[in-house]
């Protein structure tokens, strides 16, 4: 087995044998049979609606990359995509499946690919900037039981900062693009002095994926994107507290609230398990635990909802994938 043949094997393996560790150890804290015992509690009504609001979420998402990327395509054209897009994110480790978004949209809407990284950059910046805010906003309803474990600069000063930053980065990019060029092209002089192949090749393609970023302006185009990108997080967020509300456990829906803020921040990083096992209840259990919620309830809740959502994502993945374009 050559060097690129373990690498391969090591980015399938790793995050697979993570995930089952990190699931076991979780599951050995409860009885399994309260998983499928909460799910029942549901009524099937509420599964329906959190299905509906799941693929409303998907339409949004739709929305928002078709207002990014420009396209004069129908709505019903990107949804495929999204929706395939959706079900590979949630299935494959380390945000591998945004590959899939990049294939599809290349492949069904003839999207460069500098041009699809760099929409999907930017829509996980706007992510970002929000999800610290829902944090902010969720963190100032539940400071009492949080102000004696974590000090305000930890609660709302560096997650503020954090968020000033970015703001303050896409308005530079958005002002001055022919700068922000000038520097990059400054920076990467002397690895291009250096005259290697690969190295060159790297970065041509990060400048291409730059001039695709700078070519946004400050306009109603892009305040479409963030809306459709607020529309994104209200549908999410609000579906997931629902389907909580739901199971019979007693949990504050605040803090489930900043649970899910929390889980979803740490989940932007490319650390997540095959199927997000583990990568999505650990920090979900964490901090509804310290809330005081019972291990038992943290626990079974993550895994009852988490399984809810790759449910939701199956019929949409099938879809995704039958519906292609004709000429494919």
């Amino acid at each position: 087995m050559n060097k690129t043949q373990i690498q391969k094997f090591a980015r399938i393996a790793l995050p697979t044998v993570l995930a089952v560790v990190i699931t076991v150890v979780l599951l050995k804290e409860i009885e399994l049979k309260k998983i499928p015992e909460t799910i029942r509690n549901i009524p099937i009504s509420a599964i329906l609606i959190g299905f509906g609001c799941y693929c409303l979420l998907v339409l949004a998402k739709s929305l928002r990359f078709r207002t990014l990327l420009g396209l004069d395509s129908s709505v019903y054209q990107i949804y495929p995509i999204l929706a395939l897009h959706t079900f590979w994110g949630n299935f494959l480790p380390m945000r591998t499946g945004d590959i899939s978004y990049l294939y599809l949209m290349q492949r069904r809407q003839k999207v460069d690919a500098t041009h699809g990284i760099a929409s999907l950059m930017v829509a996980s910046i706007i992510d970002l900037v929000l999800l610290i805010g829902l944090m902010v906003v969720s963190a100032s309803l539940l400071l009492p039981k949080l102000s004696s474990k974590f000090t305000w600069s930890v609660l709302f000063l560096s997650p503020i900062l954090v968020g000033i930053g970015l703001v303050s980065a896409i308005l530079f990019v958005c002002i001055k693009p022919n700068l922000c060029n000038t520097i990059f092209t400054k920076c990467t002089h002397p690895i291009l002095r250096l005259d290697n192949k690969t190295l060159t090749w790297v970065v041509n393609k990060l400048h291409l994926i730059l001039n695709q970023i700078t070519a946004f302006r400050l306009d109603f185009h892009f305040l479409k994107v963030w809306l459709y990108s607020l529309l994104c997080l209200i549908i999410r967020f609000g579906f997931q507290c629902y389907l909580v509300s739901e199971m019979g456990i007693e949990i504050p829906l605040s803090e489930v609230l900043f649970a899910l803020a929390f889980t979803n921040g740490f989940n932007l990083l490319p650390i997540q398990t095959v199927g997000n096992f583990g990568t999505t209840e650990f920090p979900f259990a964490l901090f509804l635990t310290y809330f005081g919620t019972s291990k038992q309830d943290a626990i079974t809740t993550g895994f009852s909802l988490h399984l809810l959502i790759l449910l939701y994502c199956l019929p949409l993945g099938i879809y995704g994938f039958i519906h292609k374009p004709k000429e494919e």
